[in-house]
């Protein structure tokens, strides 16, 4: 078996320019492989970052069947031991931080204009860290109870600026009507258009005085990461009973996980493509530089070389080619992330979104190891019809071929 490798390296390079373009082809085919994985991971990526450190976090909890469900009076089952519970999921191995939250409607109201949209009690000394990617085109994120954090949008429709007072005015948990009166702390614009058109946040405590209460409406977590979460989610179902865990891909299904889904079946269709173009060629290519060998191996088979070896040693010699063909074009994705790709490739906004990216490779172990191998066998399954109808030729034929 040795002497089979050993044979099939030293045939790929008897003829430098039929080896080179076979080469060049598997090469392209594995750049742009790995440049395509690297861009679909970037993006998919900067999906995932933005839906959780934006507004959802790693997951949420919730009441038990008060997310698939609409209430009437929804602050009935709101959670209302706020410390308990907040401390038994602090406990649970794999949760960095919890985030208690409200959530309500109410009337936005600037001068002559009013508006209804949905707000958000959060607790800004703790969230503002994690929840980093909220993109304040102008002023900064919540401190005090006193101030309020608006969408572009929302803004916009407002008229409202940094510094300009805006009143809300809701109904609380008992029928009544209340109304606060925030000053416009900074201006956010996440890109997703429903999101900064009609939302807004104010300090926990303000919403609490708002809606006359004290529960919460839900907790996001922070955990050490997204694989962390199905441990997380059965951990809370033994712990907690009563609550819900939802990761945030099902919270966000409309942006994130619906645009995961349709950029895997993407990806998945031109990596075909790719493969199917880089068989083509090379099928071309050792197509005709076996009919260049026929002769050599007539004479081959007539010194007795069984059918069996010549297939093995040509089948490995195609192996190899596809090897370091991967191995060169990762060179080259490589070469090229690092130079001409370094500051991203910048994207016009996606379906739904009003901001522009810059998606960077994020070129990952396992794409190397798809970038190496898919062409290998891509270039070995490419091969094998020339070289079974070389070898089944019957000698005398493959000597007249001289």
């Amino acid at each position: 078996m040795r002497q089979i490798w050993f044979l099939a390296w030293r045939n790929l390079f008897r003829n430098p320019r039929r080896t080179l373009a076979s080469l060049v082809t598997v090469a392209f085919g594995a750049t742009g492989l790995l440049i395509f994985q690297g861009f679909n991971a970037g993006m998919m990526n900067q999906y995932r970052e933005n839906t959780i450190r934006v507004r959802f976090g790693h997951g949420q909890v919730f009441p038990k069947g008060y997310f698939e469900k609409v209430f009437e009076e929804p602050w009935k089952v709101w959670i209302e031991d706020r410390d308990g519970v907040e401390s038994a999921l602090k406990s649970i191995p794999g949760i960095k931080n919890v985030f208690p939250r409200v959530g309500f409607f109410s009337f936005v109201i600037k001068g002559g204009v009013n508006l209804a949209a949905r707000g958000e009690g959060v607790l800004p000394d703790r969230e503002n860290e994690f929840f980093s990617r909220m993109n304040f085109e102008e002023g900064r994120d919540l401190r005090e109870p006193g101030e309020i954090v608006v969408g572009l949008g929302l803004a916009r429709s407002l008229d409202a600026k940094v510094g300009d007072r805006i009143t809300l005015l809701g109904q609380t948990v008992n029928g009544q009507m209340n109304g606060a009166d925030l000053v416009v702390a900074g201006i956010f614009h996440t890109g997703k258009k429903d999101f900064d058109d009609g939302f807004f946040r104010i300090h926990l405590d303000a919403a609490h005085a708002l809606l006359d209460t004290s529960r919460i409406e839900h907790f996001a977590l922070q955990t050490g990461g997204v694989g962390d979460w199905p441990k997380v989610a059965a951990a809370i179902g033994e712990k907690l009973p009563g609550l819900d865990a939802k990761p945030f891909e099902d919270l966000d299904a409309v942006y994130y996980k619906n645009a995961v889904r349709f950029l895997e079946t993407q990806f998945n269709f031109i990596r075909t493509i790719m493969l199917v173009i880089v068989a083509l060629g090379i099928f071309n290519t050792i197509a005709v530089g076996l009919l260049e060998r026929a002769g050599e191996v007539g004479a081959l088979r007539a010194n007795g070389e069984s059918r069996g070896r010549l297939f093995a040693i040509f089948l490995s010699e195609s192996f190899l080619l596809g090897l370091v063909g991967g191995a060169v074009g990762i060179a080259a994705a490589v070469l090229l992330d690092g130079t001409l790709l370094a500051r991203g490739i910048p994207m016009p906004p996606g379906p739904g979104i009003t901001r522009q990216y810059h998606i960077l490779l994020e070129i990952q172990p396992s794409h190397f190891i798809q970038s190496l191998g898919l062409p290998a066998a891509t270039t070995v399954l490419a091969s094998l019809w020339p070289i079974w109808r070389l070898a089944r030729k019957p000698i005398p034929e493959l000597l007249r071929s001289n």
